[in-house]
């Protein structure tokens, strides 16, 4: 697996770990210190997916695209990514 895929998909899972921790808090028990410590950190991972995609070489158009949608963004990424690895070396 190329680096940049393989940055793109670890940033792509942390960011998803994140948003699902922050979605837990928010319909069980919503704790400010879980919100206020999650959030930043959820935030700063999407941004480095989506900076990563946007500026990562060879990668496909929908890989940038789907990159940056909120929420959804980590799985469509691992999606993509693995997709991406799958692809003949010619086609790159």
């Amino acid at each position: 697996m190329r680096p940049l895929l393989r940055a793109l998909e670890v940033l792509s899972i942390l960011e998803l770990v994140s948003v699902a921790v922050l979605l837990l808090n928010l319909a069980t028990v919503h704790l400010r210190p879980v919100t206020a410590a999650i959030g930043p950190v959820h935030g700063a991972l999407y941004l480095a997916v989506a900076v990563t995609a946007l500026l990562g070489r060879d990668l496909w158009p929908r890989t940038r695209l789907l990159a940056l949608v909120p929420v959804a963004g980590g799985v469509f990424t691992i999606l993509n990514v693995r997709r991406e690895v799958r692809r003949p070396v010619a086609a790159r």
